[in-house]
């Protein structure tokens, strides 16, 4: 009996020459989950170990020809992507490209996973606004995810609300035009909580603070659940999975080559 090929996710994101994050970090996610990827380039970045230096976007109409010619010329109907994943996108003006190609055939029924970029981890803007809000600029886009992956300082900026607290944090995300949003807990307080937020639902996802730090983690997580998602899991299942992978992530940049983990580790994702 012929083992079916891996199922493949769509991943539209900046290059990170370093592999750290981005279009290198998404693809070796979605191996860890037994999917494999398409990689489009928003982007071209200038990134190494002291941090992103700056980056140059890609115009509207090669973002496209890249799609199109992955999904038109993809051949048979096993090779198309089912699932999508987005991180960086570098201009507002790709956001609002980019909404408008998933929404249309083949595409429009896949699911979105969107990684809302606005910062790179040294704190470089990674996403031109061109005078509008985050939020206005990944409006389009935010409107075809099925989840959404902000960290507390990215829900603040694309809501404009108080999200210091679980309460108020749930309320910005249910304010967000995705059909669930993750909200990513790294930036509080304490053990890190994330949370997992639908229209009638709230999941809380406790997890163990790691000691020092990785990039990408972002990137990671929402590849890994938008590999998860293409075949065929729950969401909630998928969410599940992917931390455990950014987790096995984490544990392995902490351990020193040839280390055995430290069993006294106290830490999360």
């Amino acid at each position: 009996m012929r083992a079916h090929p891996p199922r493949r996710v769509l991943v539209v994101a900046g290059l990170d020459p370093s592999g750290g994050a981005g279009l290198v970090a998404d693809l070796e996610a979605l191996r860890a989950v037994g999917a494999t990827g398409w990689a489009v380039a928003t982007a071209l970045t200038a990134q190494g170990p002291g941090g992103a230096r700056g980056f140059e976007p890609a115009s509207e109409a090669m973002l496209l020809a890249q799609i199109d010619a992955l999904v038109a010329d993809g051949g048979a109907r096993r090779e198309r992507p089912r699932a999508v994943k987005t991180g960086m996108l570098g201009t507002a003006a790709l956001a609002r490209a980019l909404a408008a190609r998933l929404a249309a055939a083949p595409l429009g029924r896949v699911p979105v996973v969107v990684d809302p970029v606005l910062l790179a981890s040294s704190g470089a803007p990674l996403l031109d606004l061109a005078g509008a809000s985050a939020g206005e600029a990944l409006a389009p886009l935010l409107a075809r995810a099925a989840l959404a992956t902000p960290n507390l300082p990215e829900l603040a900026a694309l809501t404009g609300l108080d999200v210091s607290s679980d309460h108020a944090a749930v309320r910005a995300a249910r304010a967000l035009p995705a059909r669930a949003v993750l909200v990513k807990g790294g930036h509080r307080a304490g053990a890190p909580v994330d949370l997992l937020v639908t229209r009638r639902a709230v999941l809380r996802l406790a997890g163990r603070r790691r000691p020092g730090t990785a990039r990408g983690t972002g990137c990671r997580l929402a590849s890994a659940i938008a590999g998860l998602l293409a075949q065929g899991a729950p969401l909630e299942d998928a969410v599940r999975g992917a931390k455990r992978v950014v987790e096995r992530y984490l544990d392995a940049s902490a351990t020193p080559r040839g280390a055995s983990p430290s069993p006294r580790r106290t830490s999360s994702s």
